[in-house]
C-alpha cells in the first residue's frame, strides 16, 4: 500500500499529473476492497469509504468523485451525467496561485495536487486503522503490488508487479 502511495506521490512530484490523478481515484475502490469480507468493492463501498475518510476536506462530495472517476478512467472525460456538476476541472500547481474548491457557474475546480494529496493521507489514516484487520491482511495477500525480489516460482530476482 505504502509503495503504491510513495507512487503517486513521487508522480505528483515529476508533474505527471495525468497518472497521479488516475491512480488516487481508485484509492477509494481498492481500499473498499481491502477492508470487504470478500475483497471485491462497487459504487457504494467506494462512497462510503469516501466519505469516512475524506469526508469534506474537498468540496467535491464521495459520489461525484466515484461518477468523475467512472468518466475519467473509462471514457476520458470530466463530466458525468450523475454529477450535480457539468464538468470538474483539475488546476496545476502553480508558485503563484492556488484555486481550490471553487464552483465556476456549474463546474467544479479543485487543485491537483491537494486533492491528490488529501486522498493519500486519507488513505494512510485509513491503513492504519485496518493493517491489522483480518480481512486487510487476507485481502492484501491477493492484491496487485510490487514484489521487489520477483515472483517465485514464475520470475525471481527482479522486481514484479502482480
Amino acid at each position: 500500500m505504502e509503495n503504491m502511495l510513495n507512487e503517486i506521490e513521487k508522480g505528483l512530484e515529476a508533474g505527471l499529473y495525468h497518472l497521479a490523478l488516475g491512480m488516487t481515484l481508485c484509492i477509494p475502490d481498492i481500499c473498499a476492497a481491502l477492508q470487504s469480507n470478500n475483497g471485491e468493492t462497487k459504487k457504494n463501498k467506494y462512497v462510503n469509504w469516501y466519505d469516512q475518510y475524506v469526508g469534506d476536506k474537498v468540496r467535491m462530495s464521495a459520489n461525484d468523485c466515484y461518477y468523475f472517476r467512472c468518466a475519467f478512467l473509462h471514457q476520458g472525460r470530466t463530466e458525468h451525467k450523475d454529477s450535480q456538476y457539468r464538468k470538474i476541472i483539475f488546476i496545476e500547481p502553480t508558485s503563484t496561485l492556488t484555486l481550490h474548491n471553487n464552483v465556476l457557474n456549474d463546474v467544479l475546480n479543485i487543485d491537483i495536487q491537494i486533492f491528490c494529496r488529501v486522498i493519500i493521507d486519507a488513505a494512510r489514516n485509513w491503513y492504519e486503522e485496518q493493517k491489522d484487520t483480518k480481512n486487510y491482511k487476507s485481502n492484501f495477500e491477493h492484491s496487485f503490488k510490487r514484489h521487489p525480489e520477483g515472483m517465485a516460482p514464475y520470475i525471481v530476482g527482479v522486481p514484479v508487479y502482480g
